[in-house]
């Protein structure tokens, strides 16, 4: 009880923060950069681990400018995490924009649900609200330990989600898909040998959660890659819809693993202090490969 007090005290300031213009609110969280990188030590260093693995080909000193990079679009986050929340009425141009979004509409004209594929990046809770904004679509979601902090990532985001899903309720996942419904899903994370295989992702072979392709194939969904990249000199958030990815998926699971992590690094790539770097992405590692966070 103690912990979900403190987080509601912590959470508090984010009302008035997200009804800031956006540079602002970015403005004002940025300080804490410095802070969460000496907090988050442990974490810091699994950040330069992952940046090793996929850009070793950079110097140290580029790295660590990304890392630094890194923790100053994190504490952005946490004013853009504010505004997706709070902020009343509609947000307009200055707050970013979706482009593409007649690939959803194509995809629909038949009744077609359509699975939105995306990754974790630090501006995503803001891109979420821009595209619901757009479009009605739900998202599936990891349901958080503390109360506190579940109950208000659930208020903020019934500002843009028709509805928030749980990542273990596949029947519901299934059925908004096939009642023609838009689904996000970001599945770039580790979830184990049992449930994932391994596909490239920067080169080094990545276990890739196969669930992605369970739910597009019991959906009936149009699968559109997704993704969100915030302007370094304006704040702006663009939410980019790909065309649909035909056909997906394929029978050659491997293939179609590789296809969604291929997209993921071609965008992260461009930005890639904004990917979600903190987390131990490549775990799972192939059998008689090394830890590759000892």
């Amino acid at each position: 009880m103690a912990g979900e007090a403190l987080v509601a005290a912590a959470l508090k300031p984010l009302g008035a923060i997200g009804r800031m213009p956006l540079n602002r609110a970015q403005r004002i969280t940025r300080r804490l950069a410095g802070p969460l990188r000496g907090l988050m030590r442990r974490r810091a260093g699994i950040v330069r681990r992952n940046l090793a693995l996929c850009f070793p080909e950079a110097s140290d000193s580029e790295r660590r400018r990304i890392e630094r990079d890194h923790f100053r679009n994190l504490a952005e986050a946490v004013g853009e995490i504010a505004v997706a929340w709070h902020h009343p009425g509609r947000l307009d141009a200055s707050f970013g924009e979706v482009r593409g979004l007649e690939h959803v509409e194509k995809a629909r004209i038949g009744g077609r649900g359509v699975l939105l594929l995306t990754g974790h990046v630090t501006c995503l809770e803001l891109g979420a609200r821009l595209m619901g904004e757009s479009l009605s679509a739900r998202a599936i979601y990891r349901p958080l330990r503390n109360a506190a902090l579940e109950r208000a990532q659930n208020e903020g985001r019934r500002r843009y989600a028709e509805e928030m899903i749980p990542r273990k309720d596949l029947r519901a996942m299934v059925r908004h898909l096939r009642s023609g419904g838009v689904l996000w899903y970001a599945p770039d994370q580790d979830l184990g040998p049992a449930r994932s295989r391994f596909a490239p992702f920067f080169g080094v072979p990545t276990a890739t959660a196969t669930g992605l392709l369970d739910l597009a194939r019991l959906g009936r969904a149009a699968v559109m890659p997704m993704f969100p990249s915030k302007s370094p000199e304006t704040g702006r958030v663009c939410v980019t819809v790909e065309a649909a990815l035909e056909p997906f998926p394929s029978d050659d699971p491997e293939s179609d693993l590789a296809t969604f992590n291929a997209f993921l690094e071609r965008h992260v790539r461009r930005q890639p202090a904004q990917y979600w770097w903190l987390h131990r992405r490549f775990k799972t590692a192939p059998p008689g490969t090394p830890d590759r966070y000892a």
